[in-house]
């Protein structure tokens, strides 16, 4: 199989944000250059797009997970979304009352804990200290 018959077939089975898909294919052992001209052609043909990708992946996390800013922040970067672009993707779509519907949402489901332990996990899962300070402070 040549470096854009596997490209294509990884696309087919989820998107991939660019460098995500360069990794996986540097990693299956193809070569470099090959690699990154196979990217070039994919965008070109419309089968790759990172802002629309990143923005999907974000919306995506956003409805079915329960990471604050931080934690969003580390699941973009984990798909090859530089930091400066993860952040600013951030910054646009997720205002700090959406972050605290979703840390919310953390706080119901974590019942009856101590407030100590409430932070932790907010904390862990990536929120705003000011989000976590205004929930916090109305229990």
């Amino acid at each position: 199989m040549n470096t854009y018959d596997k490209a294509v077939s990884l696309i087919k089975i989820r998107p991939h944000y660019s460098a995500e898909l360069a990794k996986k294919l540097t990693l299956r052992g193809f070569n470099r250059g090959d690699v990154e001209e196979v990217i070039n052609q994919l965008f070109e043909q419309g089968l790759l797009n990172d802002e629309q990708f990143a923005k999907n992946y974000l919306d995506e996390l956003i409805k079915y997970k329960t990471f604050g800013f931080y934690g969003l922040k580390a699941k973009l970067m984990q798909r090859g979304i530089l930091a400066n672009d993860a952040e600013k993707l951030l910054k646009e779509n997720l205002s700090l009352e959406a972050e605290k519907q979703i840390a919310l949402r953390v706080v119901e489901r974590a019942g009856d804990i101590d407030k100590v332990k409430l932070m932790q996990k907010l904390s862990r899962k990536g929120f705003r200290s000011e989000v976590i300070r205004e929930l916090i402070g109305n229990r």
